[in-house]
């Protein structure tokens, strides 16, 4: 089993720990890839107009001027540098026997982590496009997609926004997406906000679940969630995703 996840773009900065080591995330061979891209940041956080090009608002001056000093900055366990609606939900500090290994973040930055990887408080949307980078999304797939083929084994539950799904196509006939809709009037509407929620009480459910009983099907993904949420499985086919189509109540 694995989950893939976003990153959220408020972060917490850490205010102790140990600076960025490349060479401790996740496929470390990727060392350069992602130094190239802290170094670019780097530079062009630097410029009058690094808003506009980072495609922030003004306010954010101060997380524009941190991204200057990333490789000193300390860094900390991805799971409490990352904040936002889904990141409370999955609450992964309070998890036990987890296997580290089953659940990764994707970022334009670093392109994907563990949520154990140590990492500094970063600003960098995935829309914004680095000069010699441009399309991060096209630029990471060309490097992780022969990682990840051999990395992943098993359902693949994918709560990644579209934006991040570029980064890396799943292998299709064993990947499900989670969609959440809420029943208004009868009818069934999908929602956003709650979405994310939702996402990572699935995400928390299922990683405690595996530690006790191992998850190796989707068919297993969709009664484990069913303890949970009213859950529909869309099966997948050889060319699209499934879903996971939750209703909340």
């Amino acid at each position: 089993m694995l989950i893939l996840l976003p990153p959220s773009e408020g972060k917490t900065a850490p205010e102790h720990g140990e600076p960025l080591s490349f060479n401790d995330l996740v496929f470390p061979g990727l060392s350069g890839e992602r130094r190239t891209l802290v170094q670019e940041l780097e530079v062009v956080s630097g410029l009058g107009n690094a808003h506009e090009i980072l495609k922030v608002g003004k306010s954010l001056h101060k997380e524009i001027a941190a991204n200057q000093q990333l490789l000193e900055a300390p860094a900390a366990p991805a799971w409490q540098v990352y904040t936002g609606v889904l990141f409370d939900a999955l609450d992964y500090g309070t998890l036990e026997h987890v296997d580290d290994d089953l659940t990764l973040v994707f970022s334009a930055l670093f392109g994907v982590t563990r949520l154990s990887d140590a990492i500094p408080s970063y600003r960098y949307p995935a829309t914004a496009k680095l000069p010699g980078i441009g399309n991060v999304g096209t630029w990471w797939r060309a490097r992780l997609t022969d990682q990840l083929s051999d990395y992943a084994s098993g359902p693949i539950i994918d709560c990644r926004s579209t934006t991040y799904r570029s980064f890396w196509k799943t292998p299709p006939f064993r990947t499900v997406t989670v969609d959440v809709f809420q029943r208004v009037n009868g009818e069934l509407k999908v929602v956003s906000h709650w979405a994310k929620q939702a996402r990572g009480y699935v995400a928390r459910h299922l990683l405690q679940q595996h530690a006790q009983e191992p998850i190796g099907s989707l068919q297993q993904v969709t009664e484990t969630v069913g303890e949970i949420y009213e859950v529909e499985l869309v099966e997948p086919t050889a060319k699209k995703a499934g879903s996971l189509r939750i209703v909340l109540s």
